[in-house]
């Protein structure tokens, strides 16, 4: 009796240690070929490690998503901090962006972040459907029908698509890349940065998911939210009374969170001034329960090389 129950034993400890063995085998495999999706990026900045990948589902299916890892990110024993950009394309590498400007991101911020490292993550922008996913969709019902069938018809050739953009970045975005590098897992880890347009959909993120983030940095805030060539100022007062209404009504969820916010006094960001105090009004309701800040930067504009002059001490400041 006693031999057939060591023997029973023995045979069970044994498929355990095989259940447990091939768990560690296949998590190891699976590893494995998630970083195969990556690809080591053929043109590298001069400080770190680019990769790129491009998300094949979803709504984001055929958009590639990048990966910069500081130096020192292999060898450390700790996790990174997470900082997600928009306009992805625009970033790194200036020989391939429409205006052969970039933000030359790890040069710009490795002066800076030379004692709080953390990986970057650029996420392409769709050119037709930019407008589109970065328009704050919640204040889309609350437009005057007049507004919301141009801006229908003429700027995004169809409905508001920031619901499904943001869904994406949450389902799929975030999950791919906290699966995929040794970087600190939720919202409270996260950092999302944006310029223009993209600087509207940072913030719109934040109020309708203020789990999925900790910290934004939004520059030369788009206030007009629309193409300003193409409509000038018609539709100026409306939209940005919904917008600030916006602010102001969601401005009870958002608790224990950071907000850099800037404009230039030059070019396209020189126009924003008319927008500023009934949006810094707004952004009030914050502050008590908030790390909000506001800044002008004197000297500086709209444009790649701007925001590069302007991100490392931003980023500095955010990622203390």
């Amino acid at each position: 009796m006693n031999c057939f129950l060591d023997c029973f034993y023995n045979i069970c400890f044994m498929k355990i240690y095989a259940l447990f063995f091939y768990g560690l085998v296949s998590s190891s495999i699976y590893g494995q070929e998630k970083k195969k999706d990556w690809e080591f990026a053929q043109n590298q900045p001069a400080f770190g490690e680019l990769y790129e990948t491009t998300i094949n589902q979803g709504y984001l299916r055929g958009r590639v998503v990048r990966a910069w890892l500081p130096e020192g990110y292999f060898s450390a024993k700790k996790a990174f901090e997470t900082v997600y950009f928009h306009d992805g394309q625009m970033l790194f590498d200036s020989t391939q962006t429409w205006n052969h400007q970039s933000w030359d991101l790890p040069n710009a911020a490795q002066r800076y972040l030379s004692q709080h490292q953390c990986v970057f993550i650029g996420i392409d922008s769709h050119p037709k459907n930019r407008y589109a996913e970065f328009f704050p969709a919640p204040i889309y019902p609350n437009l005057p029908l007049a507004v919301q069938l141009s801006l229908r018809d003429s700027l995004w050739y169809g409905l508001p698509l920031f619901d499904a953009y943001a869904n994406a970045l949450i389902n799929d975005v975030f999950p791919l890349v906290e699966n995929s590098w040794n970087v600190k897992r939720g919202g409270d880890h996260r950092t999302m940065v944006g310029a223009s347009m993209g600087a509207i959909v940072a913030l719109t993120l934040l109020l309708e998911h203020p789990t999925e983030l900790a910290k934004v940095a939004c520059l030369s805030i788009h206030l007009p939210l629309i193409d300003v060539w193409q409509y000038r100022d018609r539709f100026r007062d409306p939209i940005a009374t919904a917008f600030n209404q916006f602010v102001v009504e969601n401005s009870f969820r958002v608790e224990h969170k950071t907000m850099y916010i800037d404009r230039g006094d030059q070019s396209l960001d020189k126009g924003y001034a008319t927008y500023f105090p009934q949006f810094e009004a707004a952004l009030k309701k914050f502050s008590n329960r908030n790390q909000v800040a506001v800044k002008l930067i004197r000297n500086s504009g709209h444009s790649e090389k701007d925001w590069s002059r302007r991100i490392g001490k931003i980023l500095a400041k955010l990622m203390k």
